[in-house]
């Protein structure tokens, strides 16, 4: 069966502020407010099919989690599409509070490495077309390496044995995010469409490089 096309958009915040994000380097440019003044949310949102917001930060607090919930909170009011929220989520009570502060999905990585019985627990509550896995990626000396905590820890495991894993694991789709082409808007990484097509059994999304319409029919 052949799924939908779509658009996600995608937002990071860190400490009480949006980020731009180019090679997982942030930039930042603006609080809360700031964003729904100057970027027209929720008009800007009528155009995409859905949001990711991930709190980028490598281990963030209780007062972190707070303050992105409370953000996330004021941000919803204008939004009127699927949102997958993430960052942080270490274990299962994490991700009862992101559901419970408005996710519709959320977005794992690190726990995808470390700890897989965690996502069968949240899968059994809320299904696994709730959870949704990000691979960051980086091509180092022409070969895909795997990074987990927000781009900053190289993990010991090849794409193809990460994906074998995933394909036994219950979520609902795998996010292939390229650390080299992220914010760069030169154009999305079809390489690694080759290298994963045929070894998993999910729906594929590609992250990073958009930055015209031809990147996306690309894709």
């Amino acid at each position: 069966m052949s799924l939908l096309k779509r658009i996600i958009f995608c937002l990071h915040y860190k400490e009480g502020y949006f980020y731009l994000s180019r090679n997982f380097r942030l930039q930042k440019v603006g609080d809360v407010d700031w964003l729904i003044r100057n970027f027209g949310f929720g008009k800007a949102t009528n155009y995409v099919d859905e949001i990711i917001i991930i709190l980028v930060k490598k281990q963030p607090s209780d007062s972190d989690f707070g303050n992105f919930f409370k953000d996330i909170l004021k941000l919803r009011k204008n939004l009127f599409i699927p949102i997958t929220l993430g960052g942080g989520i270490r274990n299962y009570e994490i991700s009862e509070r992101f559901f419970k502060n408005g996710a519709d999905k959320i977005l794992i990585n690190t726990l995808a490495f470390k700890d897989k019985e965690i996502i069968e627990k949240i899968a059994s509550a809320y299904g696994s077309q709730a959870i949704c896995i990000m691979i960051d990626h980086k091509k180092i000396n022409n070969e895909i390496k795997l990074y987990s905590y927000c781009g900053t820890k190289l993990e010991k495991i090849t794409i193809e044995e990460h994906l074998k894993n995933l394909n036994a694991l219950s979520c609902g789709e795998i996010i292939l995010n390229s650390i080299d082409n992220d914010g760069n808007a030169a154009g999305i990484d079809l390489s690694i469409l080759d290298k994963v097509r045929g070894s998993i059994n999910k729906p594929i999304l590609v992250m990073g490089g958009a930055g015209k319409p031809e990147h996306l029919s690309s894709a």
